[in-house]
């Protein structure tokens, strides 16, 4: 059974809703870590609430733009939404590590927040991966075969 393109359309929104509520709750997540620390947290209100508004725009853009196109967008949404859904969940296991970076910067604002080995690994392994099982899958339909 096949996904309408409105289908697609729902799935692209849910996905964009899934990325903006957990990437938010990671950022609640890190000031709440800051706080505890007494680390004072560097990024104002208005200014979470200005990126939170610019990324809900260019991702409106973003799926207006499938629309523009003659060709079907259902290719276009389905990457979309994989890319969506797995960036929160590639950092989600590292949470604890970019927190801990964080808090350390404001700390000392000298220092430059940079992934460990393992962060690195972990984030690139799991994104590799979900590229390659997006490939797969769109190889599998009838984009992949050429006909």
């Amino acid at each position: 059974m096949s996904i309408s393109e409105s289908g697609w359309g729902l799935i692209a929104v849910a996905a964009t809703a899934f990325f903006m509520v957990t990437m938010r709750a990671m950022i609640k997540e890190l000031k709440a870590a800051g706080e505890q620390r007494r680390t004072p947290v560097q990024q104002t209100e208005q200014g979470g609430r200005t990126s939170y508004a610019v990324a809900l725009v260019l991702a409106a853009v973003v799926l207006l733009a499938t629309r523009l196109g003659s060709e079907p967008a259902s290719v276009f949404l389905f990457l979309y939404s994989v890319a969506f859904a797995a960036i929160p969940i590639a950092l989600y296991p590292v949470r604890g590590r970019l927190i801990e970076a964080s808090i350390a910067q404001r700390q000392n604002p000298d220092l430059k927040i940079k992934t460990d080995r393992l962060m690195t690994a972990w984030i690139i392994g799991f994104l590799s991966l979900v590229c390659l099982g997006a490939t797969l899958v769109l190889m599998g339909t009838e984009y992949g075969t050429g006909t």
